[in-house]
């Protein structure tokens, strides 16, 4: 993994959004957004290189990577970390936790971490419904202030970077939410629950945030998706 610094910020206290893509692709639709919608400018880019394979082509072998970048709302004092996929073993998701964290502590002290992703509840609430988790009880207050519905205890865990992440948060001490928008169908883009997400965060950091752009792609839910259990991440 290497993190390239493209242009250096230095804040006082910042916020942490991170996610990426999971369930219905939420959590990398709420940053991806984030970045576009508050401008955030591009602090670092982080490529990661863990393919089980390489490319060929004409006979040229290249070695696969994936880009991920961190982005900086100087306004807000919001960095954004975000990217097109989850890492492939968990050893390297584990360690680009880390790292992004130590990355973003270079930029600010970091006061509140959020993650966001996609979650597939036993009773659906027709894609309204966001429900959080918190690493300890003052941030379990944000989710009571904002009428923040808490994960049931039928999710036992929250798997990949999008959980991993708060557990690294709680490790270093610092406050962490997670924003889990309800969805109806897990194998495509659920604008709705990014959007719904969106919207919490923009109320819970009390700054506007255009939800025109990601609104216009929601799809209306039509069928019922049956599962044996509730899923998250």
């Amino acid at each position: 993994m290497n993190i390239k610094t493209i242009e250096n910020f230095v804040l006082k206290d910042v916020i942490l959004i991170s996610s990426l893509p999971d369930m219905g692709k939420v959590g990398g639709l709420v940053t991806e957004h984030l970045q576009k919608a508050l401008d955030a400018k591009i602090s670092s880019k982080v490529v990661l290189s863990d393919k089980p394979w390489v490319n060929q082509k004409d006979g040229m072998i290249s070695t696969p990577s994936d880009e991920y970048t961190i982005h900086v709302d100087e306004k807000n004092a919001i960095v954004i970390f975000t990217g097109n996929n989850q890492p492939q073993e968990p050893n390297v998701v584990i360690s680009m936790t880390e790292k992004i964290l130590d990355a973003v502590k270079k930029i600010g002290n970091i006061k509140l971490v959020i993650s966001a992703g996609g979650y597939l509840p036993a009773e659906k609430n027709g894609g309204k419904s966001v429900y959080g988790v918190a690493t300890d009880d003052e941030s379990m207050q944000i989710l009571k202030d904002n009428n923040i519905p808490v994960l049931g205890n039928e999710v036992s865990s929250i798997t990949w970077f999008n959980g991993l992440v708060l557990g690294k948060a709680k490790q270093n001490g610092i406050n962490g939410i997670g924003l889990f928008g309800e969805i109806h169908e897990p194998d495509s883009p659920q604008y709705l629950a990014a959007s719904n997400i969106i919207k919490l965060i923009s109320k819970i950091l009390k700054i506007t945030i255009d939800t025109t752009e990601i609104d216009k792609k929601i799809i209306p839910i039509q069928t019922e998706v049956k599962k044996d259990r509730p899923g998250i991440g």
